[in-house]
């Protein structure tokens, strides 16, 4: 007897992936010559589908008690360039990536907790 493929995410079929997210990373470009601070542009690293959801349940609660409300559950192929300093651009916004999971070490998903974030980049326009 076969032994069935057992799921290993929260993704049942690859089909899931669904939603296009840009993927950016913050890029050192120089000193700002009146105030000598750092600069650095989100730069895109590319773009990827996603299964994209709320969180609910204990995920939720559990948010809101540290208050991350704005926070989305990103589901990726599996990247070895995603690091909790990668960005995620989705529908309009920017999100601050604060969690990865690659699941059960398969390099196959990451799962990614993000945060809402006013400070990320529009990938589609010149800074």
């Amino acid at each position: 007897m076969q032994q069935q493929k057992k799921r290993i995410s929260k993704i049942a079929d690859i089909g899931e992936l669904d939603r296009r997210i840009t993927l950016m990373k913050k890029k050192y470009v120089g000193e700002n010559p009146n105030t000598g601070m750092s600069m650095y542009k989100d730069v895109r690293l590319g773009d990827v589908w996603a299964k994209v959801s709320a969180l609910h349940g204990q995920e939720y609660y559990t948010a809101v008690s540290v208050k991350l409300e704005k926070q989305l559950s990103f589901i990726i192929r599996y990247r070895d360039d995603v690091d909790e300093e990668t960005n995620i651009w989705f529908e309009g916004r920017g999100y601050n990536i604060g969690f990865i999971d690659d699941v059960k070490y398969n390099h196959e998903y990451l799962e990614i907790k993000a945060e809402y974030s006013r400070g990320v980049d529009n990938p589609d326009e010149d800074n």
